[in-house]
């Protein structure tokens, strides 16, 4: 593969911050994107389309990278915990645009009123799945789609709890007998599960059920706003 035109000399990838060590790059990632993906619903849009997503990855990650909200021109590799140390098969870079529209295009032309709330769990997560699948982005592809998903799913009628999510965003171990456990795998890590091709039995299964949690957590809370709407329009008229 040629030299990737997006790292430094020692692997890491080249930022605005100049750091050249990757836990440093990966804490500042983290700080500074948080706040950006707990404000992505300032975005403005008119359409869930190929300009949407570049602006979602640029308001996430335009104080850290010069390429943000731009697409990459390189292939992809990265090794995943979950199938030891292999890599999926992610898009190639010329098919990028290509394959997200025809994603959007199976987004957009899905009736999700028309769905149970398990039916519209199985079909968002095998939509979204696809589109993280393409990892149109050198970096940052999931929280790109966390945010893409949780703007879609506000528009149309079964808004999720993207708190909820991003507290997935991370995998957590603890030590048991001296030796290093994993007690949560990351949202990523289930992407990949979900994401395998079909002759290495994917299991979308484990997706699925964060999914549908936080699509539930999202209606309680909006129920819950709802209640206190009321209560507190009720306390005014008494006054």
């Amino acid at each position: 593969m040629d030299k990737d035109p997006y790292i430094q000399e020692n692997g890491i990838l080249k930022n605005k911050l100049g750091i050249a060590n990757y836990d440093e790059l990966n804490s500042a990632e983290k700080d500074i994107t948080f706040s950006k993906l707990i404000n992505s619903s300032t975005l403005l849009h008119r359409n869930f389309d190929i300009s949407f997503i570049k602006s979602i990855h640029k308001h996430i990650f335009e104080d850290i990278f010069d390429w943000a909200g731009t697409f990459r021109e390189v292939p992809i590799i990265k090794e995943e915990i979950v199938i030891p140390g292999l890599s999926l098969d992610y898009t190639k870079h010329e098919k990028i645009e290509k394959e997200l529209s025809e994603c959007l295009e199976k987004l957009n032309n899905t009736d999700w009123n028309s769905l149970s709330l398990d039916e519209k769990t199985v079909t968002f997560t095998k939509y979204i799945t696809q589109f993280w699948k393409i990892h149109p982005f050198r970096d940052g592809n999931t929280r790109t789609t966390l945010t893409f998903a949780n703007q879609f799913s506000k528009e149309h009628g079964f808004s999720m709890d993207l708190g909820f999510l991003l507290d997935q965003l991370s995998r957590k171990t603890e030590i048991v007998n001296g030796r290093e456990k994993i007690t949560q795998f990351s949202i990523r890590d289930k992407f990949v599960l979900a994401a395998l091709p079909n002759e290495f039995s994917p299991e979308p299964i484990h997706l699925e059920k964060l999914i549908k949690q936080s699509i539930v957590s999202g209606i309680n809370k909006n129920i819950e706003t709802l209640q206190n709407s009321i209560s507190n329009t009720k306390e005014e008229r008494e006054l």
